[in-house]
């Protein structure tokens, strides 16, 4: 039997040659002043890469130096951020005989730059085949706070190969000084090549609209409610406000058509909670059960929010004649962030849950679902169909907290037990992004964020090469400011415009993001202004597949 181990060695602060580390006794090391090339699993050229660019130098990952062991910005180390993952290759020139892998990575997660939360090994007799040796998961957990290094190694090897590989996981940023392969010149007569590993089976299509993975939705829009101290009545989506959405409307007020199928309820983002907490993950300032129970209380209000849905959907349909049309409803889940010590009791047996504890994470969120469906149950709302849960959280928190993809997992199947799917979407190319579905998701949406950063515009088309991929959904973004701004106004139609060259129009399930209080497709449908009341024409169109990449010619 052919024994492989596999190590994490731990260098400490002080460590202060330069040197890489020495082969073992009678071995060379076989990539030393080799050329190498490195791939990212998804493109991130017209997104991350500028800013990657000034950590790179080449050759520095087998030029036989390492870099410090507390500044990853000294030369040595280099920088790759997203993507997904990245694979360092190299061509040996010739078979050689392969007895052990490392790579060196550092920690410093104030700057967002962890440790790989693993790290695959392979080899190959050629460009075309692969043959994956070993994962090595780190051994340090990524949530420490220190600054640390760390050498991945896989040893006892005794494998023939012409190319070397390790790949790497990426949530935010990774940084690595020295690939080192250690072996012989040669092929020995005792040595074997592993198994070919098939390559990944990727979807290669779209999250399609109606599919069940996301309740049969084809368009969401997202709408904002909950607490916001400024004004509250925007937490309060009155029924004329959600008519809008639910059909067509003429610019003479007569509905035409229906317009979003699907609906999303969810927190404020910039308001927060009522105790100064906030839904989403923040260390400094997590939410308790009373933030919870508030934003329960706000979304089954009896005049406003899903049950003003109820009503505007019952409404728009004796207009059209679909007496048998509902919309479909999914409701956020907020982040139990860990630091709640003192969240509340949720069970009634007198001690207040601590989600420090995976299993009182498990609890609030337990209680929180059944709490969505006993009162959703109890409103007979005969308009709407409740199809899932959404997570609040647009990344997956690996250095938050251990127990992250456990906590998904759980979430996942107990949203399934209850016949419900449980859907996401990440920021662009979050934490957990390529492994949505492994995560307990039943379907993830991306966010591609062109609206929000300096990308170019063709970051869109990477996003949709991105979804296409990995069997994801698209978001549609439009900015709070494109009332008033052309600019915005035209990165919006840039989403449309994708939709129709990249066939996402017709062929992905879509989430649409506007701001909240009642939104942007609201504002632009009252306005009386051509240029704006066009977003809320040109949205339509985009719904209803008739869009055409030629905006039209009023003046934007």
């Amino acid at each position: 039997m052919l024994i492989i181990t596999f190590a994490v060695f731990f260098l400490s602060a002080d460590f202060a040659s330069n040197k890489a580390s020495s082969p073992p006794s009678g071995m060379v090391d076989l990539v030393l002043k080799k050329t190498y090339t490195v791939t990212s699993l998804i493109s991130i050229a017209h997104s991350f890469a500028p800013s990657e660019a000034e950590f790179h130098t080449p050759g520095a990952l087998t030029d036989g130096q390492i870099g410090s062991a507390t500044n990853f910005k000294d030369g040595h180390w280099q920088g790759y951020f997203r993507g997904g993952t990245r694979s360092v290759i190299i061509n040996l020139g010739q078979m050689n005989t392969i007895h052990q892998m490392q790579e060196r990575f550092i920690h410093c997660p104030s700057s967002g730059v962890y440790f790989p939360r693993k790290v695959i090994c392979s080899l190959s007799v050629n460009s075309n085949h692969r043959a994956d040796i070993r994962t090595i998961y780190s051994a340090i957990p990524i949530t420490i706070k220190t600054v640390e290094t760390q050498t991945y190694s896989l040893s006892n090897l005794n494998f023939k190969a012409r190319y070397v590989k390790m790949t790497f996981t990426i949530d935010v940023g990774v940084f690595l000084d020295e690939f080192q392969v250690f072996g012989d010149v040669g092929v020995k007569d005792s040595t074997v090549f592993p198994k070919i590993t098939p390559p990944p089976d990727f979807p290669n299509e779209y999250c399609p609209p109606g599919s069940p993975y996301v309740g049969g939705v084809r368009n969401m829009v997202q709408i904002y409610n909950g607490f916001y101290p400024a004004d509250s009545t925007l937490g309060l989506n009155t029924v004329n406000e959600l008519i809008p959405y639910v059909g067509y409307e003429t610019t003479s007020y007569k509905i035409k058509y229906l317009m979003f199928d699907g609906f999303l309820f969810l927190p404020f983002v910039a308001a927060g909670a009522p105790s100064g907490g906030k839904y989403y993950c923040d260390l400094l300032h997590p939410t308790v059960k009373s933030d919870w129970q508030y934003y329960l209380d706000n979304t089954f209000n009896h005049s406003f929010n899903l049950s003003a849905l109820n009503i505007a959907v019952g409404n728009v349909k004796k207009i059209i004649g679909e007496p048998s049309y509902k919309v479909k409803v999914e409701i956020a889940i907020p982040y139990p962030t860990p630091t709640a010590t003192n969240f509340g009791d949720v069970n009634g047996d007198g001690v207040s849950e601590n989600l420090s504890s995976l299993s009182d994470r498990e609890k609030v969120i337990k209680w929180y679902i059944n709490n969505v469906m006993k009162r959703w149950n109890s409103e007979r709302y005969i308009n709407l169909q409740l199809v899932g849960f959404y997570w609040y959280e647009e990344s997956a928190d690996f250095a938050v907290d251990n127990n992250e993809a456990a906590m998904l997992e759980y979430v996942g199947k107990y949203v399934k037990s209850l016949g419900k799917v449980f859907n996401w979407t990440p920021f662009y190319q979050a934490s957990g992004f390529t492994n949505w579905n492994w995560l307990g998701f039943d379907a993830a949406i991306m966010q591609p964020n062109y609206v929000f950063h300096n990308f170019p515009e063709q970051v869109i088309g990477e996003a949709t090469d991105l979804i296409k991929k990995l069997g994801m959904g698209m978001e549609i973004e439009i900015h709070w400011d494109a009332i008033k701004d052309s600019t915005y106004r035209s990165k919006y139609y840039a989403y449309i415009n994708y939709g129709v060259t990249k066939g996402y129009m017709k062929k992905a399930v879509h989430m649409f993001y506007q701001n909240g209080g009642p939104g942007t497709f609201y504002e632009s449908f009252k306005s009386a202004n051509p240029a704006i009341r066009n977003i809320y024409e040109q949205t339509y169109k985009s719904i209803k597949g008739i869009y055409v990449p030629i905006i039209s010619n009023v003046k934007q």
